[in-house]
């Protein structure tokens, strides 16, 4: 898969995945940094400039096919250029990765920013031109990460969205041991990720997603625990029942097998609304 990181906020989550074999990582920004797959952009003072002045990155991406991993917050004038980049990507299956920021700090430019480019990549998404959306909430983020300073908060919240990604691209990638799962539907397109408890059966979602028509429960155990615990797929069995009580939305599941020593319990949720 490649990554791109499209600004500070989009590159320094991009620079996350460098740590695995499985990505080629790209970096957009105004602001010069070391990397073979650096683009820098020439500064501009306004939202539309950098639409309109958007430069030639046709031959950056000549090696780029297939999937594409699109990182970026809205809430910076350099977002006005995602349009004009994702033109050069249209070959690619294109997922996008929203960081929202919180609002009450953002300046009333930055503000409006963020609702333009948050809003035209969900229309983009829900109408099949963008493969999905992943929305992620800085503010959400932080109630499920004990350890945050002021210094390391970045690099905390940076390091649980790409370990998030990476783990649902393994999980997508790799044969379950057992799987009720199929596709999600083609109208859910925009979702939400999340840490699943499963002693506490208590779902922690990185984005508040509203009208939620899908979820996939991703259950990755060490192989010791698959051959030993009798009580186990009883637990998981009986979480995935009581959550399809209600009908109203579809559920399903996957068991992998992990090298962690500890159970890993990721949530997906997909809704095919717009989100406000």
């Amino acid at each position: 898969m490649n990554i791109i990181g499209l600004g500070q906020c989009g590159c320094n989550i991009a620079k996350c995945f460098e740590q695995y074999p499985q990505y080629d990582v790209y970096y957009i920004n105004t602001e010069k940094q070391k990397s073979k797959n650096f683009f820098l952009i020439p500064e501009q003072k306004t939202h539309e400039e950098y639409e309109k002045n958007c430069p030639d990155l046709s031959k950056f991406f000549k090696k780029i096919k297939e999937d594409v991993l699109f990182v970026l917050g809205g809430s910076g004038a350099l977002s006005g250029v995602c349009l004009r980049i994702l033109e050069y990507l249209k070959h690619c299956n294109i997922s996008i990765v929203y960081i929202k920021p919180e609002m009450a700090l953002l300046s009333s430019v930055g503000t409006l920013h963020e609702r333009v480019v948050y809003n035209i990549l969900q229309e983009y998404t829900r109408s099949g031109v963008l493969k999905d959306m992943h929305i992620f909430s800085n503010s959400e983020l932080e109630k499920f990460i004990p350890d945050i300073t002021i210094l390391n908060q970045h690099d905390r919240l940076n390091e649980v969205i790409s370990f998030s990604l990476h783990m649902m691209n393994v999980f997508n990638n790799t044969k379950p041991v057992i799987s009720t799962t199929s596709e999600f539907s083609d109208i859910a397109r925009i979702g939400a990720m999340g840490s699943f408890d499963i002693e506490e059966n208590l779902e922690n979602f990185y984005f508040s997603l509203d009208n939620v028509s899908e979820k996939c429960y991703y259950y990755a155990i060490p192989e010791k625990q698959l051959k030993e615990d009798t009580k186990l797929f009883r637990k998981i069995k009986n979480q995935m029942k009581e959550k399809t009580e209600d009908g109203e939305i579809k559920v399903s599941y996957m068991i992998h097998i992990t090298e962690h020593q500890q159970i890993l319990c990721y949530i997906l949720a997909r809704s095919s609304q717009i989100q406000k």
